[in-house]
Parts: structure tokens; sequence; C-alpha cells
């Protein structure tokens, strides 16, 4: 049996679901890191958020070199986090793959990830100040 270096490279992944909690109250504006490469690479299959507040929110998301989050060219897009979402039953997490499939990349067998190298990050830049909690997971690979 013969399989292609994907196959391999994919199955020998070690799977980690790292989740940040922005606590209400944080500010307009803050950048807050949620994913980083490993030390050989990582990929992130998707960002989930799910929203406590009964309010949209906009997030700018930020893919660059771990700390050049201030550039603003890193700045990729921003989305729109529906009120409760994932929160209330009725209303799902927000998925980045949804909201922004153009970050995403395709790999030899059809995933849809994001490359993070090692020293790259993706943060996440809230548009104004929380009034509840928004939870952030990523689900991430990395070899």
């Amino acid at each position: 049996m013969t399989s292609s270096s994907n196959t391999t490279s994919f199955a020998t992944l070690t799977g980690t679901y790292p989740a940040t909690q922005l606590a209400s109250g944080l500010a307009i504006n803050t950048d807050t890191l949620v994913a980083t490469g490993g030390s050989n690479a990582s990929i992130a299959l998707d960002v989930l958020f799910r929203n406590y507040q009964s309010n949209t929110i906009n997030f700018d998301i930020i893919i660059c070199a771990t700390g050049s989050n201030s550039t603003e060219a890193n700045n990729r897009t921003q989305i729109q986090i529906p009120a409760s979402a994932g929160n209330n039953g009725s209303t799902q997490l927000a998925s980045l793959a949804a909201l922004a499939p153009q970050l995403f990349d395709l790999d030899l067998a059809g995933n849809r990830v994001i490359t993070l190298e090692s020293g790259i990050s993706i943060y996440v830049r809230n548009k104004a100040a929380l009034t509840a909690d928004v939870c952030i997971t990523v689900k991430m690979r990395s070899f």
C-alpha cells in the first residue's frame, strides 16, 4: 500500500484545542493571542467563537509573526460574531472558516487549513468593549 506524503503528514499530526476566554469588560481594540505555530509548524483547521453577549461583536483577525500584531498590514479581515453564538441552543458557534473562507488554503487532501509556521500567530482584536465573555477555541494540529 502506498500513501502520499500529505496523508502520512496529516496522520502524524497531534491535535489540540487551545481555548482563550475574553472576559467581560475587555477594552475596545485589545489584541489577544489565540494560536501560535509549533516548533515544526502547525495548522489551524478552524477558529470557533462562543459569544455570551446578547449583541453581535466584530473582531479583526490578525495573522502575523508573533509580536507583529500592531502592524496594520497583518490585519487580514473583520468578522461579525452573532449574538449568543454557541450559547443559547439555537445559534451555532461562529466559525472563522465559514465567515472568512478566503483566509484558508486547501491542503493536498482537500482539508481547509491555515498554516502556522514556527513563530507565526493568530490574534483577534475586539472592535467594541465586551459586555460579557467570549470564548475562542482553535482547532489545531501540530507536526
